[in-house]
Formats: C-alpha cells, structure tokens, sequence
C-alpha cells in the first residue's frame, strides 16, 4: 500500500516529535486529537450564535464556575455523589 502522506509530512512529524520528547505516533494522535476538538467548537450552535471569541471564553467561565463550586462542596459531600454516580452507571446487573 502506497503512502498516504507525503515525505515533508513524516519529515515534519519526526522534527516535531524529537523536539518535544515524544513518539511519532503519540504526537500524531494527540495533535488530531486537538484538531478534532478546535473543528468541533468552531461546529458549535454556540459559535454559531455569539461566535468563536465569545464563545472560548464562555467556556473558560463556565470551567471557572465549576471549579469554585465544587472547591464549596464538602469532600464528603463529593465521596457520596461519585459513589451515588458510580452506582447508578455500573451498579445495575445485567440479566
């Protein structure tokens, strides 16, 4: 089977690899992975309605909220609700 990608492409994934520490295929993976995240807001009803910009920092709002809310919630409080969660996703036999 013939090459999908061209000989600058491996050239550059292996310059790139090398220079942060990590395997080809790692880099490759994670950088997809990335890439497939970005196409994925830019797709967003979100960014559709209040565009890209607004819609990036929406999300570092709402990340922000969460984190000072669950920061408010008791450890034991967040033991019970995991173990609840846990429980209600795996604790049902299957028949």
């Amino acid at each position: 089977m013939p090459p999908v990608f061209s000989k600058s492409f491996y050239r550059l994934l292996t310059e790139a690899a090398e220079e942060f520490g990590v395997s080809r295929g790692s880099l490759a993976i994670r950088a997809l992975k990335f890439y497939i995240k970005e196409l994925r807001l830019r797709a967003s009803p979100l960014t559709d309605a209040v565009g890209e910009d607004s819609a990036k920092e929406y999300a570092k709002v709402q990340s922000k909220l969460s984190k000072d809310y669950w920061a408010t919630v008791p450890v034991e409080e967040r033991k019970r609700r995991a173990a609840a969660a846990l429980e209600a996703r795996w604790g049902k036999k299957k028949k």
